[in-house]
């Protein structure tokens, strides 16, 4: 599992400023795009209060 604030420090770096938050917009992306593709079901799941983990499939 990842939580938001690992995402962004592993995609933007440690001393980048902004807001964690963004993440929950680009996992929406990401969905998105899986369901244009005709991925069934959840490929990228929340763990609420957690952060994210890819869907056992």
């Amino acid at each position: 599992m990842y939580d938001r604030v690992h995402i962004y420090e592993q995609v933007w770096g440690w001393g980048a400023t902004g807001d964690p938050s963004i993440v929950r917009e680009h996992v929406r992306r990401v969905r998105k795009k899986f369901a244009e593709a005709g991925v069934d079901g959840e490929v990228i799941e929340t763990v609420w209060g957690v952060g994210y983990r890819w869907a056992a499939r």
